[in-house]
């Protein structure tokens, strides 16, 4: 019964990335017809993902007080009425508004993915796998529904947001029809949640009740390797359309060849490491391998070099992510366990906001600034993993 619920939670998880990505391939599209700044395409990540880094945290604490099923519901339609709100801007402020709506319950629905995962496996070699799974679904599901978005958009900008918002809602609502009550996996809180405990940013001071050297520096890799990633993916796609003038379609192509690299990666790569590696230190190299991809974008700027390493970077990606999460997930405890998840999906945030809103801001003096911002962010995460590395040889000797 309890495999079936998962297999379920796994299948709906499915649904809502690819949903959630059917917008992205269009937003270029939306920005150019409507004549808005050409700043947007990073601006509006930006500002939804700093409201989803506010808001992570105290997601992650209230899962601890309710059903994250019940969590995934909210965020699901919640997610859904922001959309609703880009999809229809015709104003730079309709558009940020829209985008931070949508960021708050975006922080809800991550947060609430791995803390469901982590509650319900105790096990951790089980909760290693499905950490695996998950981000698996996450990179091969949102590639594909960045492709399907991106032949949506040859009807038009409004078919894939509409497309968007109902699967969302649909999502949403099977969530919380298809999971299990994770309230008995959960560490019972000894006090009543509080407005004080609505204050974001009490909830980042309560973290330094399960913070630790090594975790600080795990999340600091998490961060600075977020710049980079989402400097290179959304100029990347804004790239292509402004500079070499192609059409959401290709966006969707790149992302469905992402997709399928993505899947045999997790499958092979990712399971290998996890088996017969110390993900503690093996994750370095797959990042220094990462970086030495974004670098040759500044080398060569053909568009046959940048779908190349897009590629790479993304396929390879999808490796880093589960490992770096369950090397969280494996250092902490019931009791803190929702709360030290719901910080790891800020830092995913932080890192998404600084890396986007640079892109959008610096583009305009040189279309390659982002991808040298790119490079440059994944070199400095790799140097901080070095620290943490070291570090940990330490300590285990």
């Amino acid at each position: 019964m309890k495999k079936n619920k998962l297999m379920a939670y796994f299948c709906v998880i499915v649904l809502f990335y690819l949903a959630a990505n059917f917008a992205h391939p269009v937003t270029p599209t939306l920005i150019v017809e409507r004549n808005l700044d050409s700043s947007m395409f990073g601006v509006a990540l930006a500002a939804m993902m700093f409201v989803n880094f506010l808001f992570s945290p105290l997601w992650g604490k209230l899962c601890m007080y309710i059903p994250t099923k019940r969590i995934m519901l909210i965020c699901g339609i919640g997610y859904a009425v922001g959309q609703a709100i880009f999809g229809m801007a015709t104003t730079e402020i309709m558009v940020v508004g829209g985008r931070m709506f949508a960021g708050i319950f975006t922080g809800g629905m991550f947060t609430a993915f791995s803390n469901y995962v982590v509650n319900t496996s105790p096990d951790q070699n089980e909760r290693g796998q499905n950490l695996t799974i998950l981000v698996t679904i996450q990179n091969v599901a949102s590639a594909v529904g960045y492709f399907i978005g991106g032949m949506m958009g040859v009807i038009s900008v409004e078919f894939a947001f509409i497309c968007q918002i109902v699967c969302l809602v649909i999502a949403g609502v099977l969530f919380f029809l298809c999971c299990e009550d994770d309230t008995k996996y959960k560490h019972k809180p000894e006090k009543a949640l509080t407005l004080k405990d609505a204050n974001p940013f009490a909830a980042f001071l309560a973290a330094k009740s399960f913070m630790t050297p090594m975790l600080f520096l795990i999340f600091a890799v998490v961060a600075v390797a977020g710049i980079g990633q989402n400097s290179f993916e959304q100029c990347f796609n804004y790239y292509i359309k402004d500079q070499f003038n192609m059409s959401s379609v290709y966006n969707g192509i790149f992302k469905a060849v992402i997709a399928v690299a993505s899947l045999v990666a997790n499958a092979t790569l990712c399971l290998w490491m996890q088996k017969k590696t110390d993900t503690n230190k093996s994750f370095l190299p797959l990042m220094a391998v990462q970086t030495v991809f974004l670098a040759f974008v500044l080398v060569n700027s053909s568009i046959a070099s940048f779908a190349v390493c897009d590629v790479m970077f993304f396929a390879l990606n999808a490796v880093r992510m589960p490992l770096l999460q369950n090397m969280v997930a494996m250092r902490t405890t019931p009791e803190n366990s929702n709360q030290v998840m719901g910080f790891y999906q800020a830092m995913n945030s932080l890192g998404s906001i600084f890396g986007a809103l640079f892109a959008g801001l610096i583009y305009d003096m040189n279309p390659m600034l982002p991808f040298i911002l790119a490079a440059a962010a994944y070199g400095i995460s790799v140097l901080i993993g070095g620290v943490y590395v070291g570090k940990y040889k330490k300590n285990k000797a």
